[in-house]
């Protein structure tokens, strides 16, 4: 496992005036709604920075994050000091090469493109159309609470074959796990992941031992009867936390905002609503201009170079996907909210390289015909209060309050 290095004074003030606009970035720069232009000017200047809130270099250029995410950038996620591991443990994302592989292999298969929609389409209908029977006739909700995170949990579930019936303690456990993910110094929040963690594991150690006892069509049931599969039901929970994360937070995010993007922008709605084809795409917009994972680390395992700024060994960098995925370089006009936008589905908000995303179709399929049954069944669909999208490492709104029907 990797060490980060120590960065002496001396040092730390040399790459402070090396790179001045960022080491003027402040911590609630990259973690606050409103403040996102001081990652677009430090972008415009000095795409790797040194950033001392970071404690660390971050990547704001979609070109440099990339590189740096792909496999032959000299990059590991094996460090001490990894916070997703600390907070969700050893499992594929947090672990390279030939162990990541055996890892995420048992899970691969039912989440190929070409299997989601024969296995899950139908279920994701009738989980939206379940919750949105008990939503039309109000008129209001908080569709964050009222839809959006149900939602996310009980589809996670049914994929699963998880017992997740609680909804409010399971996105509880995922809202400790998200707060442990924060490059702040503060070290109360790991408390919390630690006790989440540990009461999820009583839960899905349950799941394993009923699979055994009742075998069923679940990629649960299919991983913890196959002894072939090659590991450990330790192993086999801790992949099973991060699927879940996944299924929960980002489908969670995403369906909210998009949601945003699409209200506050009237004429974007309307396309949407004129060519339902247009959906899939205003979804990857979104993702694309409020990544709901906005931010992706990575330790450099041996000297290396990214956008023309030397590393050396055991070096803490990050990418800012909020940045990477405004970057004007690839996209035109970046901080407009466009449907139609021909290369939208290249933002890095699945990442990319041998990391990407094991859930991404999945995770495409549930966000449309959410959205599409959402955009069906509440008519006059229209804001009515939200918090705008913020979060260091997770990005969406805290409250979205909508209202449909007649105004």
């Amino acid at each position: 496992m990797l060490r980060q290095v120590e960065i002496t004074p001396e040092e730390d003030e040399a790459r402070r005036e090396r790179f001045p606009v960022g080491a003027a970035i402040g911590f609630a720069d990259l973690e606050e709604a409103g403040r996102e232009a001081a990652l677009d000017r430090l972008r415009s200047v000095e795409p790797v920075s040194w950033v001392p809130a970071l404690g660390g270099w971050l990547v704001t250029g979609h070109a440099e994050a990339r590189k740096m995410l792909s496999p032959r950038a000299g990059m590991t996620v094996e460090a001490e000091e990894n916070l997703v591991r600390a907070s969700l443990g050893r499992m594929m994302l947090t672990t390279d090469g030939d162990e990541h592989a055996r890892l995420r292999a048992p899970f691969e298969r039912p989440f190929r493109m070409r299997e989601v929609g024969e296995l899950f389409a139908a279920a994701i209908t009738a989980e939206a159309d379940g919750l949105l029977d008990g939503l039309v006739t109000g008129g209001h909700c908080e569709i964050g609470e009222a839809f959006a995170a149900p939602f996310a949990v009980r589809m996670t579930g049914r994929v699963l074959g998880l017992s997740l019936d609680d909804v409010t303690r399971i996105d509880g456990f995922y809202s400790a796990f998200a707060g442990a993910m924060v490059y702040d110094g503060n070290p109360e929040p790991q408390r919390l992941a630690d006790a989440a963690r540990d009461e999820l594991n009583a839960i899905l150690h349950a799941d394993l031992a009923r699979c055994r006892r009742a075998p069923d069509a679940s990629i649960t049931s299919e991983v913890s009867n196959d002894a072939d599969q090659g590991v450990t039901d330790d192993e086999a929970v801790a992949q099973l936390r991060v699927i879940m994360f996944g299924g929960i937070e980002t489908i969670q995010a995403a369906i909210m905002n998009t949601l945003v993007l699409l209200l506050r922008d009237p004429p974007q709605l309307e396309a949407v609503r004129a060519d339902r084809g247009v959906l899939a795409n205003a979804i990857e917009e979104s993702l694309r201009l409020i990544p709901p994972v906005a931010f992706i680390e990575r330790w450099t395992s041996g000297p290396t170079t990214i956008g023309r700024v030397e590393l050396g060994r055991g070096e803490f960098v990050g990418a800012s996907v909020l940045a990477a995925n405004r970057d004007p370089l690839f996209f035109a006009d970046p901080l407009r909210y466009d449907v139609h936008r021909e290369n939208a589905r290249r933002h890095l908000s699945f990442s990319f390289g041998e990391h990407f995303c094991l859930g991404a179709p999945l995770a495409r399929l549930e966000i449309v015909e959410a959205l599409a049954r959402v955009l069906d069944r509440l008519p006059g669909l229209r804001l009515v209060a939200r918090d705008e999208p913020a979060g260091f490492a997770f990005r969406r709104p805290a409250r979205l309050e909508l209202a449909w029907g007649r105004a």
